[in-house]
């Protein structure tokens, strides 16, 4: 694939009964590198395990008559469909190591170095003609917080890879890409400070400059003259549609009008000429006569100008499918609090917006009646953003201790499995923050240590752990053990190192677990044990066989992923490739991230970001997958919110 075309998003791959469906990653159809032995393969990722569980989406419905209609916003991750019958591909070409090298890439300037970054040099081994593929398929929509935060790391490391002694140069440099998925991840800052130290990365490259640009523009952090600057060497609208926006948000009346003027003249059916002539001062067009899907020179300039001019976007036009633009309208104050709170949560789920700004707007979700006093029965109905809204709302209004603990319990409930690490999650923890773990608060611990470790915020998830394991029946809390063993790296407050492992609490924790579980429970278990082996936990022969009903480890063929990209993770940890090996690692994590993939991936990944020095990133992974499926296997219904 060419560094220029868009990455390719995840598609579906067959997956076993029971475990949450998952977006296959993209399919990488290269040659497949000569052999890689057995012994190789099972030191990067152990046994062979079975695949994963299936976490329903909730389907909001219809609502009193007497509330507001809900904001109708498909659940993030969504759900996916079979995959194409061709799939873009990244293919490996011929080792670099077989070619005369040159200098390195003139590109390689970062902002992190050495352990702040992947070390000293973080593309040793690999060529750049192998390395661009890479990086253009790097995802960036993922809702996993340990993705980002290492794709970032990647993204900012200092390191140049190799250049081969007369090779044609490419038609876009490592450091624009750089630059460019900086700005899609959210990382607007960063990216702009590394456009800083590569002055010529952007001088050619439009659509670089333009990703930049519209994250600034997102996130309402634009520096209008470095913006212009920027594009000063391109002739396309978008740039001077940005001049216009930049002289109206000024206050320069002089400058829009002529700027406006232009526009007239050149670009008559442009959606953004009726929001650049409300700037101007005319009255707002009315927003239903606006085309947020059909804006080629830029949806997010569309949306700063909406923003600055206070022209609203109704909730069905929200453009589900971009959602750094679901961001801006989440930050826009003409848009009315309900669909904001959707729109903004979709975004947070992403990771476009985080925790306390995902509270604010909820805060400010219009209550009707007395809806909050019966939010345990709205939520019955509605599993969607203004449901949490007025549970948060709710909450800040409680005093009676009982009650707060009841609509805690019901915040808990309503965060998907799939989003507890990231914004979504910590908006919950916000409010159980406001819960001490005592007695009166014992049904919900588990729930709530297993949303804390979800966080990665282990001294509250241990007390709550705690109180659990203290108040609660082993048939409560025996679920939570793996989480704790691959979050701290013990055994459930056992003090033993889970280096290699704790033989007892194991089988305590597989012998509570298997009582009574049918076909999708042991496929869960299956899926937790390989995750606690990717960390260093000793799993013996004897438990896979129990677990698997004496079907013993299955091949993880099933999971839909590519086998080239499978291998080639392996091929690039054994070689001691850091940066090939987290770049791989993250294509394979894909869109959808570790909460929803089929665990195996996950172990897999984790296994070989471990074999390279990157313990503590492999144990996040791992902690977030295992979040998303350690929980009884029939859910017990928390105290009423009433």
């Amino acid at each position: 694939m060419s560094a220029s075309r868009a990455e390719p998003r995840p598609s579906a791959g067959s997956i076993r009964p029971g475990y949450p469906r998952q977006g296959a990653v993209p399919l990488l159809a290269g040659l497949l590198a000569a052999g890689w032995s057995m012994a190789a393969a099972a030191q990067a990722f152990g046994p062979p395990v079975r695949l994963t569980p299936d976490a329903a989406v909730e389907t909001p419905a219809p609502p009193r008559p007497s509330a507001p209609a809900p904001v109708i916003v498909p659940a993030y991750p969504p759900a996916v469909a079979p995959p194409p019958a061709v799939s873009p591909v990244v293919a490996r070409p011929a080792p670099v190591a077989r070619e005369p090298l040159g200098a390195p890439d003139p590109d390689g300037a970062g902002l992190l170095d050495g352990l702040q970054g992947l070390g000293g040099d973080p593309w040793r081994g690999i060529g750049r003609a192998e390395l661009l593929p890479l990086i253009a398929a790097l995802p960036v929509d993922t809702p996993s917080p340990t993705v980002k935060a290492l794709e970032r790391r990647l993204l900012l490391s200092a390191g140049s890879p190799a250049v081969a002694t007369g090779e044609v140069p490419p038609p876009r440099r490592l450091g624009a890409l750089r630059i460019e998925k900086l700005a899609r991840l959210g990382d607007p800052a960063g990216a702009a400070e590394l456009a800083g130290r590569l002055p010529a990365a952007l001088v050619a490259d439009e659509p670089a400059a333009r990703a930049l640009t519209d994250a600034e523009l997102v996130r309402g952090g634009l520096d209008c003259p470095r913006a212009l600057a920027r594009g000063k060497s391109f002739a396309s609208a978008y740039w001077a549609k940005l001049g216009l926006f930049c002289r109206a948000r000024a206050g320069d009346r002089a400058g829009t009008d002529e700027a406006l003027a232009v526009l007239r003249d050149s670009r008559r059916s442009d959606p953004f000429l009726p929001v650049a002539e409300a700037l101007a001062g005319a009255a707002p067009p009315p927003a239903r006569s606006l085309s947020l899907q059909a804006d080629a020179d830029g949806l997010a300039l569309l949306l700063a100008a909406m923003r600055t001019a206070r022209i609203g976007v109704p909730p069905d036009r929200l453009p589900l499918e971009t959602l750094p633009a679901l961001a801006a309208i989440a930050t826009n104050p003409a848009v009315d609090p309900t669909t904001r709170a959707a729109a903004g949560e979709r975004a947070a789920a992403s990771l476009f917006l985080d925790a306390r700004q995902l509270q604010d707007l909820y805060a400010q979700v219009p209550a009707v009646g007395d809806e909050l006093l019966r939010v345990r029965d709205i939520a019955r109905r509605d599993r969607g953003a203004r449901t949490r809204a007025l549970v948060h709302q709710a909450m800040a209004a409680a005093m009676d201790g009982r009650r707060r603990v009841a609509l805690a319990a019901l915040a808990v409930e309503l965060v998907d499995p799939r989003l507890r690490a990231g914004p979504v999650g910590g908006a919950a923890a916000g409010l159980l923050d406001g819960v001490s773990p005592t007695g009166d608060a014992a049904a919900l611990a588990p729930a709530a240590a297993r949303l804390y470790y979800a966080q990665g915020r282990l001294d509250q998830a241990r007390r709550w752990h705690d109180l659990a394991l203290r108040s609660g029946r082993s048939a409560d809390t025996a679920w939570l053990w793996p989480l704790a063993a691959v979050a701290t790296g013990q055994g459930s407050g056992q003090g033993r190192s889970q280096g290699g492992g704790d033989p007892a609490a194991l089988t305590a924790w597989l012998d509570e677990a298997l009582r009574g579980a049918d076909t999708p429970a042991r496929s869960r278990i299956a899926g937790q044990l390989a995750l606690l082996q990717a960390t260093g936990v000793a799993i013996p022969d004897e438990a896979w066989m129990t677990a698997t009903d004496g079907a013993g480890p299955p091949s993880g063929s099933e999971a839909g992923v590519d086998p080239a990209l499978w291998q080639r993770l392996g091929d690039a940890a054994a070689g001691g490739r850091i940066g090939e090996t987290v770049a791989v690692a993250l294509i394979l994590l894909g869109e959808v991230g570790p909460a929803t993939l089929p665990p195996v991936v996950t172990a897999r990944v984790a296994a070989n970001l471990k074999a390279v020095g990157l313990e503590p990133d492999a144990r996040a992974l791992v902690r977030e997958a295992m979040a998303a499926i350690a929980g009884p296997s029939v859910q017990t219904p928390n105290p009423t919110a009433e």
